[in-house]
């Protein structure tokens, strides 16, 4: 080999690692849910302790308002994201998109049928409070497979506090407690999470 195709083969090399190494731009979709989640389980935890003076049924309207409210604004998010993002096609960007994608698909399938099932034996299915382990451990998978491919260490640890606190709150799934563990983890490994990575995302094209 020339010189020359030395040079540029390992320009080329460069190039693919950087891109590899881009800063991840889905932050403010976890910032988002992150903080809807986070509130929800806060608002479950007070009501459902009778904290704040309200009847059971506010749960149904605070988590109706949760799905109408966070669908809307992940929406309005996806509408308005930048079209001149550098980065968005990296490896690392592509894949954190595709296996957040999976992890909506998988969340979004268990509630279709919890709530089939609710309506079926007229009462609130158990499956809502088992829905927590698995909310968790769908975090905690995607934020490690995120971390892995970006190569973000911190994102690796927000994930491995996710899957840790699956069988934390196995453990108390029957205590009010469950909502306010569930609230911290959804916190530390998706609300801190998507404000470090807004920090770190770049404002245009460079």
């Amino acid at each position: 080999m020339t010189k020359a195709t030395n040079d540029d083969l390992a320009y080329v090399r460069s190039l693919a690692e950087a891109g590899a190494a881009a800063p991840l731009l889905g932050g403010r979709f976890l910032v988002w849910w992150g903080g809807l989640v986070t509130a929800a389980y806060v608002g479950h935890y007070l009501i459902a302790t009778g904290k704040l003076g309200l009847g059971m049924e506010a749960l149904g309207i605070m988590w109706g308002g949760f799905i109408v409210l966070g669908l809307g604004g992940y929406f309005l998010l996806a509408k308005a994201f930048p079209a001149n993002k550098p980065g968005q096609s990296s490896e690392g960007n592509r894949v954190s998109e595709t296996v957040w994608m999976a992890a909506g698909f998988v969340l979004g399938s268990f509630f279709i049928g919890v709530t089939i099932k609710s309506f079926l034996i007229g009462a609130a299915s158990i499956g809502y409070m088992w829905s927590i382990p698995l909310v968790l451990g769908v975090y905690g998978i995607a934020q490690l497979v995120s971390g892995e491919i970006a190569r973000v260490g911190w994102l690796k640890l927000a994930g491995l506090v996710a899957i840790a606190f699956v069988g934390l709150t196995v453990l108390i799934i029957d205590t009010a407690e469950l909502y306010l563990a569930a609230a911290f983890a959804a916190a530390c490994s998706v609300l801190i999470p998507g404000i470090l990575m807004l920090r770190d995302e770049p404002s245009g094209v460079v």
